[in-house]
């Protein structure tokens, strides 16, 4: 993967990165105030909505109260308590005892009509309905009979007799007041009126006529019902205007159905004598909570609602999602209360049977008002405002409630919308980024693409070292640019120089081989003219006998060898000063090949440097990379900058190498070139040494030869002294002839040097004609 796709890839991860967050943080802020916002809006919405619901609540349960007490003091009211207890009294002895006949039908009833429409409406069925009937005495059976059991009328609609065939008090006692309170019952929506007798808790009149008609609420079988109860609280009435509520229960007459009553004491001259009850009218009470089932006209979205809880913690109001959606309704319920879901599916309401424990609900029972959120009776998350009513002594709970997921959907609206916005953002900034990224990278990448050119031409082709990197406007490339241009400078010099000291040392190498050969033939000259010095004195030695008897050709000879022997001095000398010339051009080349060590050694010295400062740098280029590394993705582009640094320093330390590898070859053909030298220099010492004994042994024989020719008179008295003269000559010549020897080879090895010399000088110029300088 290139450098310019990396740092592509890295910025956009970058910009990617850096949008997805800031995104995923701006869309978390505007979603967390929208939720803020939206949970105040319905914090305050609810907290209004139940306040105005618990004050319709108040000013309802007051226009009860009211009612009530008004109806229980007005004169209507108070003489038809006392006619139906007077009446009520006589009403068995004036209608006649009830039969058998009569009592069966009753009873049947009760186990068919009233048995058949309970079991409808509960999940749990009534077995034995009539059982009801036990105890009850004959005005009661009476009553129930006349008015229910034998009443025309069906079930329901027992309310439209107005008197029972026959002549008796109560019969023309109800005829007079059943028509006024039945119309008062139908104008306000009272589920039923009742007067009951304070003495004997007998229910003297009832407008609907159920099953609790002319029973005890002292001893029968509702006494400790509903209606018992408030019956009870009003039997503690200290003052006429006083009115007692009881909480919503199930209550048997009314099929088990949730039902509230109100009471209030009927005072005759200063004297309770009834007790006025009313049987709430649950479906004015119900309407008022559903707001008529128009929960969008009066701003409770789709979900919400208000609703009424009892002590018993049982709905005493309609669930709206009931009234809504019942299968709906029951099939959300029936996980969680299998039971009550039967029951609300018979009864069609969920009053009196749906159960409400949420948290809300206990701090309104206990008294305490708020907001929160809850978990509500479907097992939906819901947002709860609730508060306490207290009516006649009564607690109950008020609650107005919306589904969390309603009021917060613009909330989620607007993650979904600001989501939407952040990725096309993204988008469009990731192209931007892209095209930015491209074009930096190019210029990035461009002056580094030229170093690694360089450095592939230097270990490739040519090696131009005459190559240099143009200025970048990147103040980390151009260091790097400079410190390549400053180090390939460096090296250009010195393998200038050493390219001059190769041409002078193939130079030097050359006049050494042509001194050399030059010394070896005169070194041969110099020994075929000993070797021919050594045959004269042979023949001298031969002719010594004839000395004697040829002074004159003794003569003659000494004289031919004395200029001979003047020839082979100045000869001799000649030889000295040509090795004495071979010596100093040996010292010469000594020199320059030591100079070439040293220039060697100081590009060994440069290239130590090199070296150095590539490791200095394949050093810094890792500590980037570690702090890279530890920047993150931040760091991520640099970090692929510095592999490519560490990158370059490596191949910059290989490349050292090499020419470190070079530069010893020619350290150690230098080092051999002066070790030679000095041999060859050795051995042209030891010919100039030899030269200068032949030159004195041939002044010796000059002066013996002076001595032959002043002593010609005296040759035969000489003779012994001429033959040992002559073997010391003799002898002299030999040691002349080995000198000779060993100057001719000293000069072939001097030759041998000069050759390998040149071959190390050929060899260095090879290398460095590598590099273009």
């Amino acid at each position: 993967m290139t450098l310019r796709t990396r740092l592509l890839i890295a910025i956009i991860a970058l910009v990617s990165s850096s949008i997805i967050v800031m995104g995923l943080i701006s869309v978390n802020v505007a979603v967390n105030n929208s939720t803020d916002a939206l949970t105040e809006s319905a914090r305050s919405k609810l907290i209004n909505q139940e306040e105005q619901t618990r004050e319709a609540l108040g000013e309802y349960f007051g226009f009860i109260e009211s009612q009530i007490r008004t109806k229980s003091y007005s004169l209507t009211i108070v003489d038809a308590a006392q006619e139906f207890i007077a009446a009520f009294d006589q009403y068995s002895a004036q209608r006649g005892q009830v039969s058998s006949g009569q009592i069966a039908q009753l009873e049947s009833y009760y186990n068919n009509d009233f048995r058949s429409r309970y079991n409808d409406l509960n999940s749990k069925e009534l077995t034995d309905a009539a059982s009801l009937l036990n105890g009850l005495p004959d005005t009661s059976l009476a009553l129930q009979y006349d008015f229910i059991g034998g009443s025309q009328y069906p079930l329901g609609e027992k309310d439209k007799l107005d008197s029972p065939s026959n002549n008796s008090d109560y019969a023309r006692v109800h005829s007079k007041y059943h028509p006024t309170l039945r119309g008062f019952l139908q104008e306000f929506e009272y589920y039923d009126i009742f007067i009951a007798d304070v003495q004997s808790g007998n229910i003297v009149y009832s407008v609907f006529k159920e099953l609790d008609y002319a029973t005890s609420l002292r001893s029968g079988p509702y006494a400790n019902s509903g209606i018992g109860e408030v019956f009870s609280k009003a039997l503690t009435a200290t003052d006429p205007n006083q009115v007692f509520f009881t909480e919503f229960k199930q209550y048997r007459p009314s099929y088990d159905a949730l039902a509230g009553f109100a009471s209030s004491p009927i005072y005759a001259n200063g004297e309770m004598v009834a007790v006025l009850i009313f049987q709430m009218p649950m479906d004015h009470l119900n309407g008022l909570l559903t707001h008529k089932q128009k929960w969008v006209e009066y701003g409770f979205g789709d979900s919400g609602e208000t609703y009424i809880v009892g002590q018993n913690n049982l709905l005493v109001t309609e669930s709206r999602f009931f009234l809504e959606d019942q299968a709906g309704y029951i099939n959300a319920i029936r996980s969680r209360f299998p039971n009550e879901a039967r029951e609300v599916e018979s009864r069609g309401t969920t009053i009196g049977i749906q159960p409400v424990t949420s948290q809300s609900v206990k701090n309104a029972l206990r008294g305490q008002k708020g907001f929160t959120t809850v978990e509500d009776y479907r097992g939906v998350e819901v947002f709860s405002a609730y508060a306490p009513i207290e009516v006649g002594g009564i607690s109950l709970a008020v609650l107005a409630e919306i589904d969390v997921e309603e009021a917060l959907r613009p909330a989620k609206e607007l993650r979904n919308k600001l989501i939407i916005s952040s990725l096309l953002e993204m988008v469009v900034l990731l192209t931007i980024a892209a095209v930015i990224t491209y074009i930096m990278a190019n210029r990035l990448i461009a002056p580094l693409k030229k170093l690694g050119e360089a450095c592939e031409g230097l270990t490739t082709g040519e090696g131009d070292l005459t190559l240099r990197l143009s200025r970048s406007r990147i103040p980390e490339i151009h260091r790097i640019t400079q410190s390549f241009n400053i180090f390939i400078g460096q090296i250009r010099e010195i393998i200038a120089q050493v390219k001059t000291d190769a041409d002078a040392l193939s130079s030097a190498s050359q006049q050494l081989s042509t001194v050399t050969t030059q010394s070896a033939h005169i070194s041969d000259e110099q020994r075929t003219q000993t070797s021919m010095v050594a045959t004269a004195m042979i023949e001298l030695s031969s002719s010594i006998d004839d000395v004697a008897r040829s002074t004159v050709d003794t003569s003659e000879k000494s004289l031919e060898a004395q200029r001979s022997l003047n020839e082979n001095m100045e000869r001799a000398d000649m030889a000295a000063e040509n090795i004495k010339l071979l010596v100093s051009l040996i010292n010469d080349s000594s020199e320059v090949i030591s100079s070439l060590k040293n220039e060697v050694n100081q590009i060994t010295t440069v290239l130590n440097v090199i070296t150095s400062i590539a490791d200095q740098t394949n050093l810094l280029a890792l500590n980037a990379a570690i702090e890279a590394a530890r920047a993150g993705e931040a760091g991520r582009g640099f970090s692929v900058v510095a592999d490519e640094v560490r990158a370059l320093a490596t191949r910059s330390q290989e490349s050292t190498v090499e020419i470190s590898k070079l530069v010893e070859v020619m350290n150690q053909s230098s080092q051999k070139s002066v070790e030679r030298m000095e041999r060859a220099a050795a051995a042209a010492d030891g010919g100039i040494h030899l030269v200068d004994l032949v030159t004195v042994a041939m002044d010796e024989l000059a002066a013996t030869l002076k001595s032959v020719l002043a002593l010609t008179d005296t040759v035969s008295t000489a003779t012994v002294e001429q033959n040992a003269t002559s073997d010391s000559v003799v002898d002299n010549v030999n040691r002349i002839n080995s000198m000779a020897q060993e100057v001719s080879e000293g000069a072939s090895q001097t030759s041998q040097s000069a050759d390998e010399l040149a071959r190390i000088a050929e060899h260095t110029k090879e290398l460095v004609a590598r590099f273009k300088v």
